[in-house]
């Protein structure tokens, strides 16, 4: 199948992934400058809207002539280097660059139940415990308890990988929507939701956008919860050799659950 075309030398649409980290969007002509200021390798990665995944910069034949590069992703013979040398050499960059994409593949695959892992071990390292885990394989739905505190407090997760493709993510980078609730038995329960739902009919909260508290009930276990809705970067958290920042996201469900404890204790209680 043909490469489609690029855009047009000043079209602001080209993403580049180097070394340094994701740039763009870009022009054709921007792209070129940077290869050849040696900002962007030959062999750093592309995309633009219609290709299907990412591609070695000098990949693409019209991107080539206008870089001045050759195609060959491990470049002409060296001086002194013979054809069997060459060749040895080419074929090794071949494999180390599919050995690349497999990687990237195999972490945009796993930052998923990564990040519901993540979740699960910074929680309980704020002190909570699990007490219901649920996925319909698109969102999961985290419950936890401090059985440790008299009030028994809960949080409860619902967690969305929103960039589950590698071409996807590499232009906006690992994301994820996660609502967030933290709850608390509450006297009269019941008349706190309806007092709610009067609330809500009357326009005050119009919709959950972020940052914005919004109050929930379950009359059956007594409590309300205060919930808000985030969008996290996952870059922050998860990094590209599956290795997790547990302190810095343990401190931000710390900062979380304590706005919203002091919220639903300054309405309610």
């Amino acid at each position: 199948m043909p490469l489609p075309r690029l855009p047009g030398p000043d079209e602001l649409c080209l993403h580049a992934h180097t070394a340094a980290g994701q740039i763009g969007p870009l022009s054709r002509r921007t792209l070129a400058s940077k290869v050849a200021s040696k900002e962007v390798a030959p062999d750093d990665h592309f995309w633009f809207e219609g290709l299907s995944d990412w591609l070695p910069v000098s990949a693409h034949p019209e991107l080539v002539e206008a870089l001045g590069e050759p195609a060959s992703t491990a470049g002409p013979a060296r001086a002194g280097e013979s054809d069997d040398e060459h060749q040895e050499r080419v074929f090794g960059s071949l494999v180390k660059e599919s050995w690349n994409y497999l990687t990237e593949h195999a972490f945009a695959e796993s930052v998923d139940e990564m990040l519901v892992g993540a979740v699960i071990t910074s929680t309980l390292d704020a002190g909570f415990s699990l007490i219901d885990l649920s996925s319909d394989g698109q969102h999961h739905h985290l419950r936890f308890e401090n059985f440790g505190d008299k009030e028994r407090p809960r949080i409860i997760f619902r967690l969305t990988h929103l960039t589950p493709s590698l071409a996807m993510a590499k232009v906006l980078g690992q994301r994820a929507s996660v609502i967030v609730g933290y709850g608390e038995r509450v006297a009269n329960a019941a008349a706190v939701v309806n007092a709610m739902k009067a609330e809500w009919k009357s326009g005050f909260i119009q919709n959950a956008e972020p940052g914005t508290v919004t109050v929930d009930g379950d009359l059956g276990t007594g409590y309300v919860y205060c919930q808000v809705d985030l969008y996290w970067k996952l870059d922050d958290y998860i990094k590209p050799d599956f290795s997790v920042e547990y302190p810095l996201l343990t401190s931000h469900v710390r900062a979380i659950t304590h706005s919203l404890r002091k919220y639903l204790r300054g309405r309610f209680k």
